[in-house]
């Protein structure tokens, strides 16, 4: 049943985020590690001749088309991070089984989709913060939640990132807030990592790699939470309608 509508509560977005990776630290975690961690661990390793010398690596062409590659690649499996784990933060607040198998599915279902929803995006952030940054950081707090809106409301791409918009729309200081205090996590938790950089180049690959999979588990789960959230507070939308869908 619908609940009433209300504020947009950012001490719901953390308690979502944090809640549902608590329950579910194994699941969370686990696909963060498979679809970020490795793959970030992978490409550490192809790029750590060239990355050792950063004056090598700006006069190489073919470190610098490395490095876009692994950018593209850590973006787009980003994004299907996000898909699955939408899938099992919706289940998990409906007090519904949360199921590895099922959050993987969902998201392959939907892989062309996402594919072309993150090049949108993509170019669009990217032209968008090489006009003074603003336009950049708009344009993503528009379009963050568009990732779970095509996975829970079945909508294409343009169609997803409009609906983001609408849904952002009014809250997207707190969205900004929440961005920066996300940023701030990220950077006191790899303080560590630069300090084992200093000790061992192979140590550090595998501590970034760590502290990716956290970082994206984090990222995925708060963005699920925050679009949960969204719809909750601007229409009265429980986490068992959303649910529902992938029933």
């Amino acid at each position: 049943m619908a609940s009433q509508p209300a504020d947009f509560s950012i001490s719901n977005v953390f308690s979502n985020t944090f809640g549902v990776i608590a329950r579910n630290a194994p699941l969370f975690l686990g696909l963060s590690l498979i679809i970020v961690g490795v793959p970030q661990l992978l490409i550490g390793l192809v790029l750590a001749p060239e990355t050792a010398d950063p004056l090598a690596l700006m006069s190489s062409p073919g470190a610098i088309f490395s490095s876009v590659i692994g950018y593209i690649v850590f973006l787009f499996l980003s994004i299907v991070l996000q898909a699955s784990l939408i899938v099992a933060s919706a289940n998990d607040l409906a007090g519904k089984p949360v199921n590895f198998g099922e959050c993987v599915n969902r998201a392959i279902a939907k892989l062309f989709p996402l594919i072309g929803l993150g090049i949108v995006v993509a170019i669009g952030v990217s032209i968008g913060f090489m006009f003074l940054i603003i336009p950049g950081i708009i344009l993503y707090l528009m379009w963050m939640i568009a990732v779970p809106v095509m996975m829970v409301e079945n909508l294409g791409v343009f169609e997803s990132l409009s609906r983001s918009s609408a849904l952002t729309k009014g809250s997207r200081w707190k969205l900004l807030g929440l961005i920066i205090v996300f940023i701030v996590f990220s950077m006191i938790i790899a303080i560590p990592i630069g300090v084992i950089s200093l000790i061992s180049e192979s140590l550090s690959l595998v501590s970034s790699a760590l502290l990716s999979t956290v970082s994206a588990a984090v990222g995925a789960a708060g963005i699920a939470a925050v679009y949960i959230e969204l719809r909750g507070s601007k229409e009265g939308t429980s986490s068992d309608q959303l649910a529902s869908v992938f029933a």
